[in-house]
């Protein structure tokens, strides 16, 4: 009774821990503010603040105010330098490498000053992580679990690291020994959803992330896996997921000669076969094509199918659902211009329908580009190639003198030929 007449800020704070640990947090956030206005230099509650605040767009930037408030109170207390770390990745976009790499060091700073923090190691594997640096990553987050088994995060980030390195075997015992441990955690089963995403299993894959949204609905690396699972319903999509599983075991670099090496092989071999079998060489020729449309367009393609799933719909963000509904639209006129075209004799039906195939393909790579200055620089190419492809596909098929339709054609045409090959080396992208 007396606590309800005159809570102290360490009550208020107890019951904001109890709410977060329910996952209720609008509710736990009331309580740390409560327990600042009671006391304003509380710094567990602004800690707990930042930690609630840096998982949502428009709250990120309070996230970092309120960790930087707390290191300036406590600016020894490892806790809270970590949790800066987290914030500061937190708004630090795809592609500001910078700002990521100076939260990086704010984690090394928070581990120099208490070496022996599970926490502290566990955030730096987070941020080696998202600078795609997968073995410092793994060493980071087992030292992390070799202090605490149960730490959540590391194993986590450990499970992402594994599996981008294709160390699958490492990976499954690890998801067995925390589902064995703890049948309850969100993580483990995000964990194992991934990795049955990877293998090919979509309906284990399924299962595994409607757990871990039931045990925990704010699981945000749940509900894209969900999304996932969705998309890998369909053959295509799987196997695309397949090849780039099997190709994040190389470091970045080796991808790229990889690539490289692949398209000088297919120059190659299809001018050699030139002269030996023209149909050969055109069998060539069409395979790589299908082979570069493919990994391009398999995700939206997919995505589209999804939104015709009234259940599965529901689990899409409005981006992701866009995504579908223009990658999977303008592949459908791609296809459709193809089908008339040879219907009703029509020439110039074959470049029309490259023209939407490749406008797919700039769309499709702008819907998912979080890169800070890339994601807008893709989006106008997009919109330009999409338009482009509509407004000289009328002016082809509808046999309408319209003006500029040629050159409108031929830019969006050229837009989705150079966005294939920026997109698979990361020009501006993320």
């Amino acid at each position: 009774m007396s606590d309800d007449l005159h809570p102290s800020p360490e009550a208020a704070f107890a019951r904001g821990q109890l709410l977060q640990n329910q996952h209720r947090i609008p509710d736990a956030i009331s309580c740390y503010k409560q327990a600042l206005e009671l006391d304003a230099h509380h710094t567990p509650s602004f800690i707990m603040l930042a930690l609630c605040w840096m998982n949502e767009d428009d709250t990120a930037a309070q996230s970092l105010d309120a960790a930087r408030r707390a290191v300036a109170l406590a600016p020894e207390d490892p806790f809270a330098r970590s949790v800066m770390a987290l914030a500061m990745n937190a708004n630090a976009k795809d592609g500001q490498t910078a700002a990521i790499k100076e939260a990086l060091q704010q984690a090394e700073e928070a581990l120099a000053l208490d070496p022996d923090s599970d926490f502290s190691h566990a955030v730096l594997a987070r941020l080696h992580l998202r600078l795609r640096d997968y073995p410092r990553a793994e060493v980071a987050a087992r030292a992390a679990l070799a202090l605490d088994t149960e730490n959540s995060m590391a194993a986590e980030v450990l499970s992402i690291a594994l599996l981008n390195q294709k160390k699958d075997a490492d990976n499954q015992d690890l998801i067995r020994y925390q589902l064995e441990r703890d049948a309850e955690d969100d993580s483990a089963h995000t964990s194992a959803g991934w990795m049955a995403v990877m293998k090919g299993d979509h309906k284990a894959a399924n299962q595994h992330f409607l757990e871990a949204l039931r045990l925990n609905p704010m699981n945000e690396n749940a509900r894209m896996g969900l999304i996932e699972s969705y998309r890998a319903r369909s053959w295509f999509y799987r196997s695309y997921l397949r090849f780039c599983h099997w190709m994040n075991q190389f470091t970045e670099g080796r991808q790229n000669a990889i690539m490289i090496g692949g398209f000088i092989g297919y120059k190659v071999l299809s001018g050699y076969l030139k002269g030996v079998s023209p149909f050969l060489a055109n069998v060539v020729i069409g395979a790589w094509l299908i082979l570069a449309l493919w990994s391009h367009l398999a995700r939206g393609l997919s995505t589209f199918f999804v939104t015709m799933d009234r259940f599965a719909r529901q689990a899409l963000r409005p981006r992701e659902y866009w995504e579908g509904v223009v990658v999977g639209w303008l592949i459908f006129f791609g296809l459709a211009s193809m089908i008339l075209g040879y219907a009703f004799d029509e020439p110039r039906s074959g470049s029309v329908a490259l023209t939407f195939v490749l406008a797919a393909v700039a769309n499709a790579a702008a819907f998912t580009n979080d890169h800070h200055l890339g994601r807008h620089i893709y989006a106008i190419a997009a919109a330009f190639s999409g338009l482009g492809a509509i407004y000289s596909a009328i002016s082809a098929l509808a046999h309408l003198s319209l003006p500029y339709a040629g050159i409108t054609g031929l830019l969006a045409l050229l837009i989705g030929v150079l966005i294939t090959w920026l997109r698979p080396f990361r020009v501006l992208y993320a």
